[in-house]
């Protein structure tokens, strides 16, 4: 008996003994490490801000199950024509960055982004080069396809408001599926890789009521 709780004893201390891996943070999902975990410039932040800049920093802390919806209810951010300043997509870029260089985070699984594109915002969801409402090859219309689809492949969802569609048809921007005789539908003149949403105003408390924190840049 005096054998046995011997052996226990020295089970427990042993026990007692081994590093609190809980703790450490060592087997966590990606996106623990102290912040910065890399630099958006290749610099450090006393380097590309000025000495001290590292310690006046404050990262985010919560790096999982993190969810954003971006309104974009703009298609310019300048008064020149043509357009040459998109509205919010080189902000999307900088969550992107600071979620995924500053911060180690993984799209789809620390984090995810909805974007909600209605009203004049709508044009971002167009091709460049397609045909209006009276079947008519236009180019010019979204000069920003290219720049959405860079953020699709980084694994931001789109949705365009089908009540703003539904204006684009009427004003002659879109075909109308169901009269255009040339066969050109207004869905296949969306970006692909776009996708629809009934009612962007009602989506965007939707994906709010599901956990979505609401950004209007």
């Amino acid at each position: 008996m005096k054998l046995l709780n011997a052996a226990i004893g020295t089970l427990m201390i042993g026990l007692f003994a081994l590093p609190a891996f809980g703790d450490s943070g060592k087997f966590d999902k990606g996106g623990n490490n102290e912040c910065p975990v890399g630099f958006v410039k290749n610099l450090s932040l006393d380097q590309e801000f000025g000495p001290g800049t590292q310690q006046l920093t404050r990262c985010i802390k919560k790096r999982h199950n993190v969810k954003m919806v971006v309104q974009i209810n703009q298609f310019c951010t300048n008064s020149s024509s043509p357009c040459t300043s998109p509205y919010a997509l080189g902000n999307i870029r900088n969550i992107l960055d600071d979620y995924e260089i500053t911060h180690g985070m993984t799209v789809g699984q620390d984090f995810e982004i909805a974007v909600v594109l209605h009203s004049p915002g709508g044009l971002m969801a167009l091709k460049n080069t397609s045909f209006n409402g009276a079947g008519v090859q236009v180019s010019g219309r979204n000069p920003f396809e290219g720049q959405i689809k860079d953020l699709m492949a980084r694994g931001v969802k789109f949705y365009f408001c089908q009540n703003t569609t539904r204006a684009y048809i009427t004003n002659g921007t879109l075909p109308n599926y169901m009269t255009d005789a040339s066969g050109h539908s207004a869905t296949g003149q969306l970006i692909d890789g776009m996708e629809y949403t009934t009612a962007g105003l009602t989506s965007i408390a939707d994906f709010q009521a599901l956990g979505y924190q609401y950004i209007q840049p």
